[in-house]
């Protein structure tokens, strides 16, 4: 299990303060969920959060240990051990199917054998559900194909410390059923989950710890069931605008 922790983390880009003095701790081997509104800054929070953007101020801290301060072996150590599930799959747009799965095998376990790597390929897209050929490239494959391919290139170096940035948006119904057990299966397990779910259905049933934003800022912490009987004004009207919104797509 991994903790994950930000202190007095403030991201600036194009002279726009998108994450504004953010302090706060992601709980170990728990599902954590942001939730706002469209622009208060959950992705790029999530992105900081597994360096992928460099804080401009402020530090990130995996298992206590800056993630802007590590060694080369360090940081080569959590990349083996972490994934990231983009919100538009961001999959090599010039390898195959199989070549963007194959690819962190081989980062990060270089002695792995042929067969091994391709047993963990087919098994793992056999479980997010993708059965077209794993010889086409992203721009042979619809919107929900990379969607699988991008949940399951996360998943099959089976990391223990998953970030997903809303994977499941703009999802077939069919392809959102097999995606959501997988997602599932993480939240039952004992591995630490950082997300931002547009469904707030979902973040309900999937929530340990939540994080509530607004504007760059985190306004609130706590279980679900906190979050839900907050009396904070700008908490409470967020959750009100979402769940509102949720009912509306739903009907």
């Amino acid at each position: 299990m991994h903790t994950v922790q930000l202190e007095h983390v403030t991201f600036i880009r194009n002279n726009r303060k998108i994450l504004n003095d953010i302090t706060i701790s992601f709980p170990a081997g728990k599902t954590s969920v942001i939730i706002g509104p469209s622009g208060c800054g959950k992705s790029t929070l999530l992105k900081v959060a597994a360096g992928l953007f460099p804080p401009t101020s402020g530090k990130v801290l995996i298992d206590g240990k800056n993630l802007l301060t590590m060694s080369k072996r360090q940081l080569q150590n959590f990349r083996m051990v972490s994934s990231f599930v983009f919100q538009d799959a961001a999959l090599w747009a010039n390898k195959s199917v199989y070549e963007n799965l194959s690819l962190p095998l081989q980062i990060h376990n270089p002695d792995i054998t042929r067969d091994e790597r391709d047993r963990k390929i087919l098994s793992i897209l056999k479980e997010v559900g993708y059965t077209d050929s794993i010889h086409l490239r992203p721009a042979q494959l619809s919107n929900g194909e990379r969607k699988m391919v991008s949940l399951a290139r996360a998943l099959v170096t089976t990391p223990h410390l998953i970030y997903l940035d809303n994977p499941l948006i703009l999802v077939d119904p069919s392809v959102l059923a097999k995606m959501q057990k997988l997602i599932i299966a993480m939240y039952k397990s004992s591995e630490t989950v950082i997300a931002n779910f547009s469904s707030i259905s979902l973040t309900k049933r999937l929530t340990d710890f939540a994080a509530v934003m607004k504007d760059g800022r985190v306004i609130f912490t706590g279980s679900m069931s906190d979050v839900l009987t907050c009396k904070e004004p700008e908490a409470v009207k967020i959750i009100e605008d979402i769940i509102t919104r949720d009912y509306s797509n739903s009907v």
